[in-house]
């Protein structure tokens, strides 16, 4: 049974929420959780909880079900967009690493005052857009394994991969897709000029030190002097990456439409790898605990507009998110259908009795049948793989079973 496409979980007003709701996960400001996703609103209790802990919207959907549905042509297509993803994955992951190669190139130049490999950078950038434009789940998917130890060059790739992504589902021309890409790669450029004792500390940054690491976006500016190759649209994202919707970022506190649309969308993508991936002063989020913290702070530090876009793109349930189902069974998300961002493919790993499987198995939520109880499989917890020693990496980088 296959639930309609209008059943989408939405960012919806407090005040909007209705008894019978599902809600994804819902964070307080401090990051504790306050309801997991899943959770059916069944009292107004429940609602006025939210509005005590000042929660002003959530992610929230309302089933409605057509019982019976098949739909086969779309199975058919599906399976057809499936061997293109596949396809696409083998190249992305050339490319994935390419520009990794580049970025590690480009950071130690500028590090050491050498000249950065401009060329190079633009062959990565023209490379990303090529991949996300014959398939843009491709190589979005390899940006969400988190198990590099070079956090600086990795970062700034997925980075580049995720704006650039982004920008063309929202129809960006080829020419600024390149640029885009190029100011993603560049993003960060500035952190080469930061003291090593500080760029490298373990642990959080004094008062001090972060007014020092502020300076970041204005020193990488200062870097790109000379390149008259590098577009004041790739310098924009240098420059306002760190700038938030309400004036709160920096290095020039701009507000709302003084932000541009391509900062605002760097802002976005920059946070999500950031905080996806592990610190030494703190364990990463998991990806579906990054949406929702980001999306909390819509119209706050965030464009409303670009993070609808941004989930709609990556979906709840980002590839590479373990998840825990209705079912009880375990497994991580390995494809987002477009319009289907609540009921992703699965790759089952362990059994609703907790024991793990020696042959996975793939399930598409979207197109499930109902479990003997009669309720619908879906997900209902976001799980930190790292407490059942799975390797993300292991099962995005191939095809299932093969």
């Amino acid at each position: 049974m296959k639930q309609e496409t209008q059943n989408r979980l939405s960012n919806i007003p407090v005040e909007k929420i209705k008894l019978g709701m599902y809600l994804g996960d819902v964070f307080d400001a401090q990051g504790n959780l306050l309801f997991a996703s899943g959770t059916l609103i069944h009292s107004a209790e429940q609602i006025e909880l939210l509005k005590k802990h000042n929660v002003s919207s959530v992610f929230a959907i309302e089933i409605k079900e057509n019982p019976g549905v098949y739909d086969r042509a779309r199975v058919v297509d599906v399976a057809n967009l499936e061997e293109a993803y596949y396809k696409e994955l083998s190249r992305a992951k050339e490319i994935h690493q390419y520009t990794i190669q580049t970025a590690r190139e480009t950071l130690i130049n500028a590090k050491l005052g050498r000249l950065m490999p401009v060329k190079k950078i633009e062959t990565a950038a023209e490379q990303i857009v090529e991949s996300v434009s014959r398939n843009p789940d491709a190589l979005v998917s390899l940006a969400q394994i988190k198990g590099y130890d070079e956090y600086v060059y990795v970062h700034s790739i997925n980075v580049a991969i995720l704006i650039t992504s982004l920008a063309c589902s929202m129809g960006y021309s080829k020419e600024k897709l390149l640029q885009a890409g190029v100011g993603g790669f560049l993003h960060d450029i500035g952190k080469m000029g930061i003291p090593e004792n500080i760029l490298n500390k373990k642990g959080k940054y004094s008062s001090g030190e972060f007014a020092i690491m502020k300076r970041h976006p204005d020193i990488g500016i200062s870097m790109l002097k000379g390149y008259r190759d590098i577009s004041d649209f790739s310098r924009i994202v240098v420059i306002q990456h760190h700038e938030r919707y309400n004036g709160s970022g920096y290095p020039r506190q701009l507000t709302g439409s003084m932000i541009s649309e391509i900062g605002l969308i760097a802002a976005v993508a920059d946070v999500y790898d950031a905080v996806t991936t592990d610190k030494d002063y703190r364990a990463a989020w998991t990806p579906h605990k990054a949406l929702a913290m980001i999306f909390q702070g819509c119209d706050m530090e965030y464009s409303r507009r670009i993070v609808e876009f941004f989930t709609k793109h990556l979906g709840i349930y980002p590839v590479g998110s373990f998840v825990k189902l209705s079912s009880g069974e375990k497994g991580i998300v390995i494809r987002v259908e477009k319009g289907e961002i609540l009921a992703p493919d699965v790759l089952i790993l362990y059994s609703a009795d907790g024991k793990k499987l020696k042959e996975p198995k793939e399930y598409k939520l979207w197109n499930m049948q109902k479990m003997e109880n009669g309720s619908q499989y879906r997900i209902v917890q976001s799980l930190n793989p790292k407490d059942y020693d799975i390797c993300i990496d292991n099962y995005v980088k191939a095809k299932p079973f093969e």
